[in-house]
């Protein structure tokens, strides 16, 4: 009598196989997606590529876009690691102290 078979491991998908299968199925226009986001990107990109040395962090909504000349490669949650950038922002340098004319 022979044993009986262990099941196998559900199957597992993919974050890329996911995306793929929503690009390739048709539930969503991918380059739709692309061109809006790149389009909301390129104000901050041509602002600040020139000081950047080529890398940009980009915080919106919570979220920080990682530009790396010219592409957004990644997009990750905003930890906090990025508050300084955000204070800076918010405080403007004092211009009239120590200024002598």
């Amino acid at each position: 009598m022979k044993a009986a078979r262990k099941p196998a491991a559900p199957v597992k998908v993919s974050d890329h196989a996911l995306f793929r299968w929503m690009e390739r199925a048709g539930v969503v226009d991918v380059e739709k997606i692309r061109t809006a986001l790149a389009q909301s990107l390129d104000r901050a990109w041509q602002a600040g590529a020139e000081m950047s040395g080529g890398e940009l962090l980009v915080l919106s909504a919570g979220l920080v876009y990682v530009i790396r000349n010219g592409t957004l490669v990644t997009v990750l949650h905003e930890d906090g690691r990025h508050n300084h950038a955000r204070n800076m922002a918010r405080t403007k340098p004092d211009r009239t102290a120590g200024d002598a004319d």
